[in-house]
């Protein structure tokens, strides 16, 4: 029977994929993955510029996804793997069991509905890595992200209602219409809060070479293109 593993690869750098992530990609015969995963593995399945669905690296059948080919993509997936006794890894920047609930859940769905069992692998997320560097405990802050589609008002007022609550806040702003600007501005113009009472940490492409750091309030925030492997850090300064 076929098996498909759902591997977080971490937030990018090399020196964030667990063993067993790094195992299990290695003795797959499928990988499939949007190419900022595939690249945090490229040692791996060696480098994948060039590469297209039919292509091999190492003697694996890389597959590159994207928003508009994924579901076509995975749809050839199981035509692959029915029937058959092989292994597939989906790769997940971080950890598929943050950030990712609705891409997860449809594939455990997917899969399982065509007899392919499904294991979920977690990975270190970008949340993990920016709250160690902001030195804040996780547990005793709150996780938002808004990398979700359709509304997002109900984590909007959760946001707002843990900092009038006094508690750090780990955020992935959305990278198409909520970014720290925006969330500034939300925050001052919308909810009321005194942005001068807060101070942030924003990660863009964390472990990676081009990662950049901002530390600023929130008042502060300056209003520029962020990039969309973007981490907010928001703690009260009292």
């Amino acid at each position: 029977m076929s098996k498909v593993y759902l591997v977080g690869v971490g937030p990018g750098g090399e020196g964030y994929i667990t063993d067993i992530a790094r195992r299990l990609i290695e003795r797959a015969d499928i990988v499939v993955g949007y190419k900022h995963a595939l690249n945090a593995v490229r040692d791996v399945v060696n480098s994948i510029d060039g590469y297209s669905n039919s292509k091999m690296a190492k003697g694996k059948d890389v597959r590159i996804i994207t928003l508009k080919t994924q579901d076509d993509v995975y749809a050839q997936v199981i035509d692959d793997l029915k029937g058959k006794d092989k292994v597939c890894c989906i790769l997940f920047t971080g950890d598929p069991d943050f950030s990712e609930s609705e891409i997860v859940d449809r594939l455990v769905t997917l899969f399982a509905g065509n007899g392919v069992e499904v294991e979920i692998i977690p990975g270190i997320s970008s949340v993990q890595v920016a709250a160690a560097r902001s030195k804040i405990a996780i547990d005793k802050s709150t996780l938002i992200t808004f990398h979700i589609t359709g509304s997002i008002d109900r984590e909007k007022d959760t946001l707002a209602n843990a900092l009038r609550a006094g508690r750090s806040v780990i955020l992935l702003p959305r990278p198409w219409d909520f970014m720290p600007q925006h969330i500034a501005r939300f925050l001052m113009d919308e909810k009321g809060i005194d942005a001068n009472c807060f101070s942030v940490d924003i990660y863009e492409n964390l472990t990676l070479s081009s990662e950049r750091v901002t530390r600023c309030t929130l008042v502060d925030i300056p209003d520029r293109e962020y990039s969309d492997l973007c981490v907010m850090v928001i703690k009260p300064m009292y």
